[in-house]
């Protein structure tokens, strides 16, 4: 029993640790709830949120591991992740032009929350990062022998751990004595978050 609970606290630590690192999630989430609206930011945290439960479950399972065992499927799910990094990233770019022409007004944007919740579900389930992480996570430490109600218990917490941090970023960044702060910044800050996903993907699409 003290082994579970040790495998456990170190599986949900580790998590915890590379939730909290800044990555596309992270700029996904930032960015919704910077330029839309806290709402857009708390379903695109949930869509994240549920991606890193289906990961979980999935790797407890041993899905991931016949996953990636799969002809030519770390290639394709490293092309398709960077393909839609970089659309994020010139999405945000685009937008930052748009900001850039009005004078010191940002253009009224909005976004379904289902609209919202199915882009950070997205974003998560095509980082190919995430899929050799929760594939190392879950070999390193989770045996056959892993009772049924741990592998319930870690997929539940993974999933809060996801959507509380996510959604904590999301309230932070909304906050109207924050977010005014943020406004006369938001064109250079766009093309930042922009740029950034752009490298992020051209990094997988044209790495060796």
């Amino acid at each position: 029993m003290e082994n579970i609970w040790l495998n456990i606290c170190s599986v949900l630590l580790i998590f915890t640790v590379a939730i909290v690192s800044p990555g596309p999630n992270f700029i996904f989430v930032v960015n919704r709830s910077l330029t839309i609206s806290r709402r857009t930011g708390i379903y695109s945290a949930f869509g994240v949120a549920t991606g890193s439960g289906l990961f979980a479950i999935a790797g407890l399972l041993g899905l991931i591991v016949l996953i990636n065992a799969l002809p030519y499927f770390s290639i394709v799910i490293r092309y398709l992740g960077g393909a839609y990094l970089i659309y994020l990233g010139i999405t945000m770019l685009l937008d930052y032009r748009q900001l850039v022409t009005t004078q010191n007004s940002a253009p009224q944007m909005s976004m379904t929350g289902s609209a919202a919740y199915c882009s950070g579900l997205l974003t998560n389930l095509t980082n190919p990062k995430a899929w050799a992480f929760y594939l190392s996570l879950f070999t390193l430490i989770v045996d056959n022998d892993f009772p049924h109600w741990a592998k319930i218990f870690l997929a539940v917490g993974m999933f809060l751990i996801s959507f509380s941090w996510y959604s904590l970023m999301a309230l932070l960044v909304s906050d109207r004595r924050i977010k005014g702060r943020f406004l006369n910044f938001q064109p250079l800050i766009k093309s930042v978050l922009g740029s950034l996903l752009i490298l992020l993907g051209g990094k997988l699409l044209f790495r060796g």
